[in-house]
């Protein structure tokens, strides 16, 4: 799940968040994704993300999580059957 992911990247030591690029879906922006980068996330809160923008983003849009170039996390398409 993306918050534990967002979680991990904002708290454990090992990990910078503002070194991270964050895509969820966001209808009406290019190919509905837009991306921010970690350094624009205030607080992450039980059900969303509150940017320092004063929006919020529901985990449940966010599709992948990068840093440094490299994927941390990406939302598995659900499978039929």
């Amino acid at each position: 799940m993306a918050k534990n992911v967002l979680d991990l990247l904002m708290w454990h030591p090992k990990w910078d968040i503002e070194r991270c690029r964050i895509s969820y879906l966001h209808r009406g922006a290019c190919r509905n994704l837009k991306t921010i980068r970690g350094s624009d996330i205030e607080r992450l809160e039980r059900g969303f993300m509150i940017l320092r923008d004063g929006s919020s983003i529901p985990y449940h849009r966010v599709v992948k999580i990068v840093c440094d170039n490299s994927f941390i996390w990406k939302k598995q398409k659900k499978g039929i059957g």
